[in-house]
């Protein structure tokens, strides 16, 4: 199983278990690094201006020299030593106290100015004897580039600099504001290359960071979305790029759960195997929050933990619905036994969501998870055609952590049965409950019945699904000629 938290390589990572690693602090970046930066090596942080670079490397920088280790800020033509220190005192892991001592900040464009790439490297050499930083860190690194050297003498400077900071022992980032994995020197002789960028969608725009290039070390493939706040920058692993590299395979249970409704346990000889995936399909208003949450209720009864995921309706409103047929979920809300995590369908990240969620299923064991609205998870899914993978990386994990867990999904107002996108996603669950209006002898009444049950008996007949201030309750079977309601 996996989690969102900085990992160690991985055993069968065999280069890495080699050579030493260093774990950049940032959450999120050692996992898709395979466990960290390879050390003593050169690598290039690219991206467009305002993509997080500096903060990205002086986060990793002040990590360090929070344990003790030296520093050394090397700037060619960038902001000021006095605006950067002003930029990175707005984050918690900025600590005035370290400058001068562990973090040190130095100019290297007179140098540049003065004797091209050559007295640059002479410089670079003298400052690392003297300083003997564990980490460097050089801002404005386009400036070498924009210096015009001829591509001999760039290529020669570049493999003359890595193996300086090798000898030296020196891990070294370069930054530059530049985009794209280009046959450059700077990219193609650096071991490593990361990117930076920002991708828009609509009017919303989201941060991105992928890993081109890391020698000596197993690294996830794709873009991964991160975000800069207080605390830095902290980064998403892409949850399919996750779920693929650890390939989990999720067991098999022969134990029930029951869905806490009278009647309907029965008529599902038990209820739905734990560790199963399960989709309630049905209109607006047919009941799918609510018999959602008897299941959760079931649970929580039971001594279990459970998990509440929405995105339309508050804990508070979900409580007021709870009680108003005779669900006491305050009780269990105030001891911590239920959570719920409530965002509406906006501007979220959504592996930041899947890592909130899985993160607090490991920590608390949750055993039963209710997912009210998959509609507002796949609204916040960016990337076109993302969709679909994304939930099938959730639903694995979710199984591998023998979480079991119940999806509304809501049809459409006129819809007689599931449509062609309903029923290509229902691949993905072991169960799916349909409920839905039908007009019996003239009266509006809840229908429901069973589409799929996976390695359990049921009965196939559709009933009639009665809610009241007691709960939910199955009557008979219907019988003779129904109809279908438009629900307005």
């Amino acid at each position: 199983m996996t989690t969102f938290s900085a990992a160690s390589p991985s055993p069968d990572n065999a280069l890495s278990a080699r050579i030493p690693l260093l774990q950049t602090g940032v959450p999120g970046f050692d996992q898709i690094l395979g466990g960290g930066f390879p050390s003593h090596s050169l690598y290039l942080l690219q991206g467009l201006a305002g993509s997080g670079k500096t903060t990205l490397a002086c986060q990793i920088g002040y990590h360090h020299a929070h344990q003790g280790k030296k520093v050394l800020i090397l700037t060619l033509i960038a902001e000021t030593h006095g605006k950067m220190l002003n930029h990175l005192s707005s984050f918690s892991f900025f600590d005035e106290q370290l400058v001068g001592d562990r973090i040190v900040f130095i100019g290297a464009y007179p140098d540049l100015l003065k004797g091209g790439l050559r007295q640059l490297l002479k410089s670079i050499a003298a400052t690392l004897g003297e300083q003997r930083p564990d980490i460097m860190i050089i801002d404005g690194f386009r400036t070498v580039r924009d210096a015009k050297p001829t591509d001999v003498a760039l290529s020669e400077f570049m493999l003359s600099l890595n193996s300086l900071v090798s000898t030296m022992r020196c891990t070294t980032f370069l930054l530059s504001p530049t985009e794209g994995n280009v046959a450059d020197s700077e990219n193609t002789l650096v071991d490593g290359l990361i990117e930076l960028s920002q991708y828009e969608h609509g009017l919303n725009l989201i941060r991105e960071i992928k890993v081109f290039k890391l020698r000596g070390s197993k690294h996830l493939l794709g873009r991964h979305v991160f975000e800069v706040g207080a605390d830095g920058i902290a980064i998403y692993p892409r949850l399919e790029a996750v779920s693929t590299s650890t390939g989990a395979m999720p067991g098999v249970s022969r134990q029930r759960l029951g869905f806490g409704i009278e009647g309907w346990d029965r008529l599902t000889h038990g209820g739905v195997a734990k560790g199963s995936t399960t989709a309630l399909l049905g209109n607006p208003g047919v009941g799918k929050t609510l018999m959602g949450m008897h299941f959760i209720y079931d649970g929580l009864k039971r001594g279990e933990p459970c998990l509440v995921v929405g995105f339309y309706e508050s804990p508070e409103a979900l409580l007021e619905k709870a009680r108003s047929v005779g669900l006491d979920f305050r009780t269990y809300y105030d001891s911590g036994a239920l959570q719920v995590i409530w965002n509406p369908p906006l501007e979220i990240l959504v592996d930041s969501l899947a890592h909130t969620m899985l993160r607090n299923v490991e920590a608390r064991q949750v055993s039963r998870l209710l997912v009210d609205g998959v509609d507002g998870l796949r609204e916040i899914v960016m990337h076109p055609g993302r969709s679909r993978s994304f939930l099938a990386a959730l639903v694995n994990e979710l199984r591998c952590r023998n979480v079991t867990t119940f999806f509304t999904q809501e049809l459409a107002y006129f819809g007689q049965a599931p449509g062609d996108g309903e029923i290509a996603a229902s691949m993905l669950f072991e169960n799916i409950i349909l409920m839905r209006y039908v007009d019996a002898n003239g009266i509006n009444r809840r229908q429901i019945g069973v589409l799929k049950l996976r390695e359990n008996g049921y009965d196939a007949a559709n009933h009639i699904l009665l809610i009241s201030d007691q709960g939910m309750s199955i009557e008979e079977a219907v019988a003779g000629p129904v109809h279908l309601t438009p629900t307005l």
